[in-house]
């Protein structure tokens, strides 16, 4: 019971950021075909993988702790240092992907007659 406890926790610290991108995905979904869409879909892809890669790697020294494996949490800790490292390269390339789409969109928009 601690444990799924534990579980939910996790998934409400990320639950804003998930419904964020879930948000995302429809707004860029309904923007017309083309390269700069599907980067901008690419992008928010890596930062729901990061997201959810991100939850499962802090489940698993809880999930250790409750069946009393500490030996392997010690173990496992600069593995998941490094896939924490690697988590956060990927939010970053995702983060530069919208960016970059999202001002490619803003210099391709027309500019007002006035």
């Amino acid at each position: 019971m601690d444990l799924l406890l534990s579980l939910l926790g996790m998934v409400a610290l990320r639950l804003p950021v998930l419904i964020a991108l879930a948000i995302s995905v429809v707004w860029v979904v309904d923007t017309p075909r083309g390269a700069i869409r599907s980067v901008a879909l690419w992008a928010i892809g890596l930062l729901v993988v990061a997201t959810l890669a991100g939850l499962v790697l802090n489940f698993v020294p809880a999930y250790l702790v409750q069946t009393g494996n500490y030996g392997n949490v010690e173990m496992l800790s600069w593995w998941l240092r490094g896939g924490h490292f690697v988590l956060g390269l990927v939010d970053a390339l995702g983060m530069v992907l919208l960016v970059w789409a999202m001002t490619r969109a803003l210099r391709n928009r027309a500019l007002p007659a006035g």
